[in-house]
């Protein structure tokens, strides 16, 4: 590698490591500025939508709950890490299954928002972010793992799910109450933002 391209790697790992940390503040501010300008042009939102929606972000976030069972509830943490490669679950069927519990997340939100920027803000934070940690983590992962991660990521696709789960020598039992647990913070934050969504604009 060149030292031009080191120094590129480099940068570019310190740019993702910054995202990664940082990722919850992004969602929140997206999701204050979208209210805002709501605020700001008299939206509303139909009793309807809002609880279509709501429906959509509670099945997300059972998801994730489920999906972080399966980490042991190591996955809220500020840089990347992992003291075992999680091939089990979800995870066997495809790489980044919390992350698609954030797109549902995402998408139900806007939903319950119904206005055409909750849309463009809610995906470009998704992509902005993703776009990085997604990456990042599996440079990580490559590095710790190697040949490992190497045959389950050649296997698995990051966010369509496989029809045959993996299959690998080391099976991982989830801890559902430790899933839930470390769901909390999310959930809270979800609640705290339907129940300003409701008193605001229903």
């Amino acid at each position: 590698m060149s030292f031009y391209n080191g120094r590129i790697l480099r940068m570019d790992n310190r740019i993702s490591a910054f995202v990664f940390k940082n990722r919850r503040f992004f969602s929140i501010i997206s999701l204050i500025v979208v209210m805002v300008l709501k605020l700001y042009l008299k939206g509303t939102t139909s009793l309807f939508l809002f609880g279509t929606g709501l429906i959509i972000v509670a099945i997300g976030i059972v998801f994730r709950m489920y999906c972080a069972s399966y980490l042991l509830g190591r996955h809220i943490v500020t840089k990347v890490e992992a003291d075992f490669l999680c091939v089990s679950g979800p995870f066997a069927y495809f790489r980044n299954p919390l992350y698609l519990g954030n797109f549902i997340i995402c998408i139900g939100c806007c939903i319950s928002f119904n206005e055409w920027y909750a849309y463009l803000i809610g995906i470009g934070n998704f992509i902005f972010l993703y776009s990085f940690i997604v990456p990042h983590e599996e440079r990580f992962l490559q590095e710790k793992f190697g040949d490992n991660y190497l045959e389950y990521k050649a296997y698995t696709k990051r966010f369509i799910p496989r029809l045959t789960g993996y299959k690998s020598h080391t099976e991982i039992f989830p801890k559902y109450k430790l899933g839930i647990l470390k769901e909390i913070s999310h959930l809270i934050i979800l609640v705290v933002f339907f129940v300003i969504l409701a008193v605001c604009f229903v």
